[in-house]
């Protein structure tokens, strides 16, 4: 003998069933996004790094969140953490951060935006795992590599330990903020 399924006497019951039929049905994966759609969003996300660049945030703010829109780019909600970094929202920033690295766990960029946030947020061993783990699967990046040696200076690690750090990205990348730091390390 078959069970009989219990009936929803009230309006309630109906209506409760039918708010969670409408959840399953909207937790139903809906397809592949277009290959067009991905291509556009990831355009849109380079057109949001210019305008961060330039100090435009609530332009790079639109761009990322069409971005969004279009399809589940990691790009897009790191660069939403970063104008919300920018505008002092940590906790937003963390947030979108996190969210990115969530996503998409090759999308290592977050792991070191996570690292300026626990810096501006005055947690140094924080940022340095953060800057460690990157450095894990990226140890060439000589901008990572910087930002752990001037966050190792400012924690009190001997001088000359720092030179050597900064030398060593300056060979992997001769970026100006990295010469610029090693010209006033050697300074003091």
């Amino acid at each position: 003998m078959k069970k009989k399924l219990p009936r929803h006497a009230t309006l309630w019951g109906r209506v409760s069933i039918l708010v969670c039929i409408a959840q399953c049905v909207a937790c139903v994966p809906l397809g592949v996004v277009p290959e067009s759609d991905l291509r556009k969003a990831d355009g849109l996300v380079d057109v949001g790094t210019r305008f961060l660049r330039e100090g435009r945030l609530t332009e790079a703010r639109k761009a990322f969140e069409l971005a969004s829109e279009l399809a589940p780019v990691a790009g897009a909600v790191d660069g939403l953490g970063c104008v919300a970094l920018l505008e002092g929202q940590y906790e937003s920033a963390e947030g979108y951060f996190t969210e990115a690295y969530e996503m998409d766990r090759s999308y290592d960029e977050a792991l070191v935006n996570l690292g300026l946030l626990k810096e501006l947020q005055g947690e140094p061993s924080e940022a340095k795992a953060m800057y460690l783990k990157y450095l894990e699967k990226h140890p060439s990046s000589g901008r990572v590599r910087n930002n752990l040696a001037a966050l190792e200076y400012d924690g009190g690690r001997r001088r000359m330990d720092t030179v050597t750090a900064l030398e060593k990205a300056i060979v992997l990348s001769n970026q100006a903020v990295i010469r610029d730091n090693l010209v006033a390390l050697r300074e003091k």
